[in-house]
């Protein structure tokens, strides 16, 4: 299993999809830093009693699409954690990591190391855990990476340095860092499951935008039918989670969007191992 993990690992390493992702990703951050900065400037010259408060998002108000709102009120520096919040919360991050896992888990599919390896070990699906590690690397650097970029952003365009709350900052990263890992394993399982790479990259896609919000909400209003009041899918789902999880979460927060993550996390690898362990490789 070590083996098979230093393997996927180097593999990674050496995917050059990987690196051009990050690129992307650091002068998306750098260009919605002066976005936000546009916002900002803008939203502080309206009038004081026309200037929107912020609201954090409920499963009533989410929408198709990807949209990154600053939470800053009007008067206050922008903080690191501020646009860090915004970006995840609008699944920005989440979409160039699912762009990435879609990529890393069909690369070798059909290919001659993958017949080779799975031909040597008794259990092909140990394959899929390994690759699971190495997926769990890439976010945890991608993520992490992100947020100092941010940092360098912050300085650069506002030319100042604001941490925020540390203690909701960390809370908020961790909680988000697990849910993003479920996300990309749903990606990862519905790449294998399919052996498609458009179709799987689009799927993927549609789920960072929110597009299954019109399926849950048929399925709410099913549900409403049958005389169950005041359900919403949208919180039991982890793009849900991601987008629901508020800024300064308590540990009731974190612990529902855990366990929503852990669950995920459980399933889609165990769906994976099943299909790759019984298809003919």
């Amino acid at each position: 299993m070590l083996n098979m993990i230093k393997m996927d690992l180097y593999r990674m390493f050496r995917t050059k999809s990987m690196y051009i992702v990050w690129i992307v990703l650091a002068v998306a951050v750098l260009f919605t830093t002066f976005l936000c900065k546009t916002d900002y400037d803008s939203l502080n010259k309206e009038d004081a009693a026309q200037q929107e408060q912020f609201t954090e998002p409920t499963a009533e108000n989410i929408n198709v699409g990807m949209m990154v709102t600053l939470p800053t009120e009007p008067g206050e520096k922008v903080t690191v954690y501020d646009i860090f919040y915004a970006n995840s919360q609008g699944k920005f991050y989440a979409l160039f990591l699912v762009i990435f896992a879609v990529l890393f888990s069909t690369a070798d599919i059909g290919s001659g190391y993958i017949k080779n390896i799975g031909g040597q070990v008794q259990k092909r699906g140990a394959l899929i855990f390994s690759r699971s590690i190495a997926l769990a690397v890439f976010m945890a650097l991608t993520m992490t990476g992100a947020f100092i970029l941010q940092a360098v952003a912050n300085y650069i365009v506002f030319g100042d340095l604001e941490w925020g709350d540390p203690k909701a900052a960390c809370s908020y990263f961790l909680t988000e860092l697990v849910l993003h890992y479920a996300l990309v394993l749903i990606c990862m399982a519905i790449a294998i499951v399919l052996k498609n790479n458009v179709i799987s990259m689009v799927i993927s896609i549609c789920l960072t935008m929110n597009v299954m919000s019109i399926v849950y909400g048929l399925v709410n209003s099913a549900v409403r039918k049958m005389g169950i009041h005041n359900f919403q899918m949208y919180k039991y789902t982890i793009t849900g989670k991601i987008s629901l999880l508020p800024m300064n979460p308590g540990g009731n927060d974190c612990f529902l969007a855990l366990g929503v993550a852990c669950v995920f996390i459980i399933i889609m690898i165990s769906v994976s191992s099943v299909v790759f362990q019984k298809r003919d490789i």
